[in-house]
């Protein structure tokens, strides 16, 4: 019961005040992981320039290789536009794809973390109703088997007193004050 407050976590440590253990001890994501996401999306994107690239210069050359001529640099560049186009389209919908794996991870993350977070708390709140109903059972207990008592007795001890007063207060003063002269305190 002597416990310094320096020993003491500070609050919102991530550690449970009342056990001093720690909610969680899972980390965030590893560093593995991170070292694999990297490289993994390094080559994804070295892959998507290359491939990107390769299919520009294929669009721009195809026409120089197609039968009857030459076709004008506005439709070359037109018909790159389209290509290009559905590439985006293509790109973004793998990164939209990959917004919502990420989105998944972070939910099983919050599950991982949060879940415990709030069994905690659930069972704090339930700790603390538990001392709430024992207090409230205790103050009932000694109201009704102290307090009562005492001040039903307390009560009696202060009729009876006025009842006694009331009674000397009957007697003649006469007696009373010729009982006072003869006492010997006041002879001196």
């Amino acid at each position: 019961m002597t416990e310094s407050v320096s020993s003491r976590p500070p609050c919102g440590s991530g550690v449970d005040p009342a056990t001093q253990t720690p909610i969680s001890t899972k980390p965030l994501v590893s560093q593995r992981t991170r070292r694999s996401t990297a490289i993994i999306s390094a080559i994804v994107v070295v892959v998507l320039l290359a491939v990107l690239g390769a299919l520009g210069y294929l669009a721009y050359r195809s026409y120089d290789w197609a039968p009857g001529g030459s076709v004008p640099a506005i439709v070359r560049l037109r018909d790159i536009a389209f290509v290009v186009m559905a590439l985006e389209t293509l790109v973004l919908l793998v990164l939209v794809l990959i917004v919502i794996v990420l989105l998944l991870l972070v939910v099983i993350l919050i599950y991982d973390r949060v879940i415990p977070i709030l069994e905690q708390t659930n069972k704090a709140i339930n700790t603390v109703a538990e001392t709430v109903q024992t207090v409230r059972g205790t103050t009932t207990f000694v109201s009704e088997r102290v307090v009562t008592p005492f001040i039903e007795v307390s009560s009696y001890a202060v009729g009876v007193a006025r009842i006694c007063r009331g009674i000397v207060d009957l007697w003649p003063r006469s007696k009373r004050s010729s009982n006072r002269q003869d006492s010997p305190a006041s002879n001196e």
